[in-house]
């Protein structure tokens, strides 16, 4: 493990800065494939792989600690997050850095998935922005027999303040899941999952703050 904790720690430095990437909504190549609810769904083609990329975006009435603290949270994610059955914290490397594993149940004949994810944090304290890169690291911990594990995995999501009780959500994510299931099969299916995970985070960010009165 202590081998696999220093390459987390060059990935990490490696990653861009909020000042090195431009907002979402100004990149080249997205087109809306669906509007529901308020969430905003769009795909684009993806570079040497044959699955799009996905992005929600939506607006929460809440402020960006409140959506931030239901992201951290990883013991409820599996009440949100879509086609999760298991989620766990494997190791908190620091305060903007954590390994979680997660475990999704898959109706047969499709093998159930798994994936090992670095979190990593990242705060603009002069906008209030908060970003969360997360990428998959399908050899950091062994194999789980009778779950495929996610080869490629990459997602991100960005909160920018709208106000001090609304937040903007932008959610992307690129996914291989791995396995023998054909990519225009998974295209089609996959815009449903960011939909769904916007909507449950939304949701969830409800229940919290109602649960904390």
């Amino acid at each position: 493990m202590k081998m696999v904790m220093t390459s987390l720690l060059v990935l990490g430095l490696a990653w861009p800065t909020l000042a090195d990437e431009k907002p979402l909504e100004q990149e080249a190549g997205w087109q809306k494939a669906r509007e529901r609810s308020g969430i905003q769904v769009y795909r684009r083609d993806a570079p040497d792989t044959p699955f799009k990329e996905f992005m929600a975006v939506a607006e929460i009435s809440a402020s960006v600690e409140a959506v931030l603290a239901v992201l951290q949270d990883v013991e409820i994610g599996v009440e949100w997050v879509e086609n999760v059955e298991q989620m766990r914290l494997l190791e908190q490397i620091d305060a903007d850095r954590s390994l979680t594993y997660t475990y999704s149940e898959a109706p047969w004949p499709v093998a159930d998935r798994d994936a090992v994810v670095l979190n990593h944090y990242i705060h603009d304290t002069e906008t209030g922005q908060v970003r969360l890169e997360q990428k998959g690291l399908p050899e950091a911990i062994e194999p789980v027999k009778g779950a495929v594990r996610v080869p490629r995995l990459e997602s991100l999501w960005v909160l920018t303040p709208v106000s001090p009780t609304v937040t903007r959500v932008h959610y992307r994510v690129l996914t291989d899941p791995g396995g023998r299931l054909p990519a225009w099969l998974i295209n089609q299916v996959t815009v449903s999952q960011p939909y769904h995970t916007l909507r449950g985070l939304r949701e969830q960010v409800t229940r919290t703050a109602a649960n904390s009165r």
